[in-house]
């Protein structure tokens, strides 16, 4: 793979396309560089791991900015999807979330996520956190409920990995490669 990348960056440069003969600062794979950020990766590993039958619908990731004298109007997603599973009717609405450490800092988990999800699931729909833990390769699923249940008892300001490991369930997943490849056959 190393050598097909270094490849396509020497005749990018004999090409005229590169301006610099710096190497870049990511692999090139056709015109695109890989994505940098771990959680974007994990997001796109999610998806492709998603069986067919489901509907899933991406809610955007609110862009825009803010100053003291200038705002601009972003809304505050609830999740980053919504899926409905063909195979049993069920609806989630889940929330990703990956995390480099041994615990899951309050402030990765917006109020406003805790507050809609929570309401979700009083109507019937799942409503889950998924949470990657990067540096062990360990994915858990956890309702909202108990995710609100544990901040509600606690002074901490995150939650452990052992809390995940007794009260949630470990989402199956296959390093494929370089990427990965998670179970998602309970959707």
């Amino acid at each position: 793979m190393l050598t097909l990348v270094r490849y396509r960056w020497q005749c990018a440069i004999l090409q005229g396309e590169l301006k610099s003969d710096k190497m870049p600062p990511g692999p090139i794979l056709g015109n695109e560089q890989m994505a940098k950020n771990p959680g974007k990766k994990f997001e796109e590993d999610f998806v492709k791991s998603i069986p067919a039958r489901c509907d899933v619908t991406r809610l955007k990731d609110a862009g825009g900015w803010s100053n003291a004298t200038n705002t601009r109007f972003t809304s505050n997603n609830p999740c980053d999807f919504i899926v409905f599973s063909g195979g049993d009717g069920m609806m989630y609405k889940i929330e990703l979330k990956s995390t480099l450490g041994k615990s899951l800092p309050f402030g990765n988990i917006k109020d406003h996520q805790l507050e809609e999800l929570y309401q979700s699931s009083m109507k019937g729909v799942q409503s889950l956190f998924i949470v990657n833990f990067r540096d062990i390769s360990c994915t858990f699923r956890v309702s909202v409920a108990a995710i609100q249940a544990f901040i509600n008892r606690t002074d901490r300001k995150s939650i452990p990995l052992s809390w995940f490991r007794e009260y949630a369930l470990t989402i199956p997943q296959t390093l494929k490669r370089t990427r990965w490849r998670y179970d998602l056959e309970w959707l």
